[in-house]
């Protein structure tokens, strides 16, 4: 099992490092070749300057800051960092893209859906909206539609992560591409007991998350627009 304990200690995400030192050993290096050629100092100079805005974003892209939940497992966290774009209300058998996956994860129960959008200047990590354990994840192949478009949640290729907790509670966390985005990241093993708040995994340069729950067993606090925080922001109570 992945020990996601650690990663809550990096201030970097381990995995922005194969991007970031590339980029300085260039940097560095190809600044300094350049400057040692009569007439290219410039070149180096401009070379160099350009691989460290690179390295910089790298950084600043791969942070991981601390969260803390909110006291109280009546509290729903938010799974991503970004703006709450819709939430929708969805059922087995009301004919919309999104019944296909009520119909999967929640058969005969009706669903809400709270759709959280990322641009590439939100922190990438995501975070786990209830503790407990995980009983299914797994990554689904599909298109690349616009993350805007309500089919992208079926359509779009996807992670799916669902926790179930000690009272049945189930919460369908899913990390969704877009035409541009094309990799998300979990770092989870079916079995795995996880806590509220904790680490996910990340989505690379912006996307969509969607959290999905039972709507007779919760109570939603967030409305389109609202700025939420990965593993802070509570967007859902229980009742």
């Amino acid at each position: 099992m992945y020990n996601n304990e650690k990663r809550e200690h990096e201030l970097i995400i381990r995995n922005g490092w194969t991007l970031i030192l590339p980029a300085l050993v260039l940097g560095l290096g190809g600044g300094c070749g350049l400057c040692h050629i009569e007439g290219l100092c410039w070149l180096g100079y401009t070379w160099f300057g350009l691989c460290m805005v690179f390295v910089l974003f790298m950084l600043w892209f791969f942070r991981n800051p601390t969260r803390v939940a909110p006291v109280g497992e009546e509290n729903i966290v938010s799974g991503a960092e970004g703006t709450v774009r819709s939430v929708q209300y969805v059922t087995e058998d009301d004919g919309s893209p999104a019944s296909a996956v009520v119909k999967e994860f929640f058969p005969g129960e009706k669903a809400v859906r709270i759709s959280t959008f990322l641009s590439p200047l939100h922190v990438h990590v995501n975070r786990l909206s209830i503790g407990g354990k995980v009983v299914q994840c797994e990554y689904r192949h599909g298109k690349h539609l616009l993350t805007m478009d309500e089919r992208s949640s079926l359509y779009n290729q996807h992670s799916v992560v669902l926790v179930e907790d000690s009272d049945g509670l189930r919460c369908l966390h899913k990390q969704i591409t877009g035409p541009i985005v094309r990799r998300v990241i979990f770092w989870l093993d079916e079995g795995q007991p996880v806590k509220r708040g904790g680490i996910l995994g990340m989505m690379k340069f912006g996307s969509r998350m969607d959290i999905w729950l039972p709507a007779d067993r919760v109570e939603v606090c967030v409305k389109p627009g609202d700025p939420v925080v990965a593993g802070e922001t509570v967007i859902a109570k229980r009742k």
